[in-house]
């Protein structure tokens, strides 16, 4: 998947809790179904040895402290921000009563430790880390923040009529990324295709959603971007 410092982790187990009343509207009995846990963890990147997720492969990934059933995930983010280290995250589902013996599983060839700082010398070693947004450039000014994210909408079965949840399906992937620049050149135009040079290959050929100019005190002005790829945009 990637290589990094885990900074946290979540796995809520849970179940959907039915509740079943009398004629008295007084509770009968409660039925729990659907077991499913919700997962989350984040780390700070710190080798570009291994390769990020791409859900567009599909959805299915490994957890090393988990066996059993199959986990599934949704949405990854990678964040780049001025003057802090690197981020990566991932969120999703395992469900334990899932048996496929062959979901399809998340790709791995996305580089997670991008763009190249090799120029950049006021991290020691600098190969431990991605610092900031040195390596990242935009034509519109200075890049001081970016948020990448692969999102994939899992869409579970009916549970059987034993409680479980067998299947569930993978779809309508996509990516967005937010950018946040200050200003030293034009705002870019909305359903333009957005540019960011240095970024992974799974940055381009965005189109603009959003794209908005700020002021505040004592700060310089900032362009904040929004843009969003489908499959159907091509490569």
């Amino acid at each position: 998947m990637f290589t990094g410092d885990c900074l946290s982790y979540g796995l809520k187990d849970a179940v959907t809790k039915q509740e079943i009343e009398d004629e008295n509207a007084d509770l009968a009995a409660v039925v729990l179904h659907s077991r499913k846990a919700a997962l989350s963890f984040e780390a700070q990147v710190n080798s570009g040895t291994t390769n990020f997720l791409d859900l567009s492969a599909g959805a299915a990934i490994t957890v090393s402290t988990i066996s059993g059933g199959t986990v599934l995930a949704s949405r990854t983010v990678e964040r780049w921000a001025l003057g802090h280290p690197k981020t990566a995250s991932v969120s999703g589902y395992w469900y334990p009563d899932m048996t496929s013996t062959s979901p399809a599983q998340a790709g791995s060839a996305v580089s997670a430790f991008t763009p190249d700082q090799t120029g950049l010398s006021i991290p020691i070693p600098s190969s431990k880390v991605i610092y900031g947004t040195y390596g990242l450039t935009h034509a519109a000014g200075i890049v001081q923040g970016l948020t990448l994210t692969q999102i994939l909408k899992i869409t579970e079965d009916e549970p059987n009529p034993d409680g479980t949840i067998q299947g569930a399906t993978s779809s309508g992937y996509q990516r967005t990324i937010s950018l946040e620049v200050l200003a030293t050149g034009t705002k870019p135009a909305v359903r333009s295709t957005l540019v960011i040079t240095g970024a992974p290959a799974t940055a381009g050929n965005f189109v603009i959603t959003s794209a908005d100019e700020k002021w505040a005190k004592a700060k310089g002005k900032m362009y904040e971007v929004e843009a969003v790829w489908i499959p159907a945009m091509g490569s």
